[in-house]
């Protein structure tokens, strides 16, 4: 939701919009005005403010048209309800970690984005799509993912809502866990099956401090569709948090590939 919407959708429920340079109210005007704004406040506080251009998915749609016009990089919103993660997901064509120190408006900002790199399909039909965000701050945007070390608030929090333009996917957490900070998407060939099996060979059989992996799924297969969110809380440590989701809903009924053995 764009701010001239935000002016606009006020301006419908009957409430009067205060900007610069407006006529100074009379007197006679002034508790009517006075009542005017404290309910325009509530209803301004009751709107999405989070997200580019104002936009949430807590209310179940997300705007794609708005958002690409702030960013046409913007491909995806990803929700993880328990969690305040409530954001776009973009892709950079001009380099992979553009978004490392962009946020989601393409300006400069150590806070970054949250990204795909360009090895992975926006339609989301590659065996692991992964999406890289910050964590070494309270309020980055990935960093309730340590949350998920705790496999109590794993089994309460499980499920993410990826938001395509057309189409909205439900994915699981299954298992989330500390590796070594290298690029999953170079590490492993996920074009391939040997690659995919791989991934979950090292998921399933390193043995990590503090690995959680949510019981009945410990039969995850290069045919399925993961979704991987990786961390870090230091820029400087040589492990990265990983939380892996395997898709369980596909509303359109698009997501769809052809492994290659």
């Amino acid at each position: 939701m764009t701010r001239l919407t935000r002016y606009m959708l006020l301006a419908v429920l009957g409430l009067s919009i205060f900007l610069p340079g407006c006529a100074k109210e009379t007197d006679a005007e002034h508790t009517e005005a006075d009542s005017a704004q404290a309910k325009q406040k509530e209803v301004a506080e009751a709107l999405p403010t989070t997200g580019i251009a104002y936009e949430s998915a807590k209310d179940a749609e997300i705007d794609f048209a708005v958002l690409k016009e702030e960013n046409p990089d913007i491909f995806a919103w990803i929700q993880i309800p328990g969690t305040e993660i409530d954001y776009p997901v973009l892709q950079s064509e001009e380099a992979d970690d553009y978004y490392e120190n962009h946020n989601a408006f393409g300006e400069s900002d150590e806070n970054g984005a949250l990204y795909t790199e360009l090895a992975n399909l926006k339609n989301m039909c590659d065996f692991n799509t992964v999406i890289h965000g910050k964590s070494a701050k309270e309020n980055d945007l990935f960093a309730e993912l340590y949350d998920y070390t705790n496999p109590d608030f794993l089994e309460e929090n499980s499920e993410i809502y990826l938001y395509l333009d057309g189409n909205l996917l439900t994915y699981e957490i299954f298992a989330a866990y500390e590796r070594e900070d290298t690029s999953l998407i170079r590490t492993y060939d996920f074009t391939y099956i040997s690659g995919c099996q791989a991934f979950l060979d090292d998921l399933y059989n390193t043995r990590t401090m503090g690995k959680v992996i949510k019981e009945g799924w410990e039969g995850v297969t290069p045919y399925h569709f993961l979704l991987t969110l990786t961390t870090k809380k230091d820029p400087a440590d040589d492990k990265q948090l990983v939380v892996v989701a395997a898709l369980v809903g596909d509303a359109a009924g698009e997501i769809d590939r052809i492994v290659v053995e």
